[in-house]
């Protein structure tokens, strides 16, 4: 089993395995990866947007809304997958009031990290409002330290992951 590698999650290239941007919205016709699929450990950006893909499964969502996948070293942990349902507008307020709980759960096990996912209804590609709400999970996760993997967004037709840096928690 490969654990993963926090430290090296940072600006997307091609020469960083959780940093390689992905080739763009990979449309819903992406065969869906079987949900046995998403307990299996992961040691790339990649294999955790298709973690997600097999949690999602067919894609379409009424509202936007943020999940919190809980990662014990290379492996989401069963049965946790909170989510929330997001306002309309990013809102720093509550992104800094959730990390600051969430920090308690990871500083009660020194393995947890969090993987999050953006999920809304809609056909666009990364929008704004999109980067807006990743900029806000990274820097109160950064702040607070709290230890974060890649982003993912989720609307009707692709699950794709953020190109914004994330810097590891100190």
């Amino acid at each position: 089993m490969t654990r993963m590698n926090h430290d090296n999650i940072s600006a997307p290239n091609s020469d960083d395995p959780f940093g390689a941007p992905d080739s763009g919205p990979i449309p819903d016709s992406e065969p869906i990866p079987d949900i046995k699929t998403a307990k299996l450990p992961f040691d790339s950006t990649e294999a955790l947007r298709q973690r997600w893909r097999a949690l999602m499964g067919p894609l379409g969502f009424s509202e936007p809304c943020l999940w919190i996948g809980f990662i014990d070293h290379d492996r989401l942990v069963p049965g946790a997958l909170p989510r929330m349902t997001l306002p309309t507008v990013p809102d720093a307020h509550l992104i800094d009031t959730l990390v600051t709980q969430l920090r308690t759960v990871t500083d009660d096990d020194g393995h947890l990290s969090l993987a999050f996912l953006l999920t809304r209804p809609g056909s666009d590609g990364i929008t704004a409002r999109d980067l807006g709400w990743c900029r806000l999970l990274a820097s109160a996760a950064q702040r607070f330290g709290v230890p974060i993997l890649p982003i993912h967004r989720a609307n009707d037709v692709a699950l794709e992951t953020i190109p914004i840096p994330i810097e590891r928690a100190a």
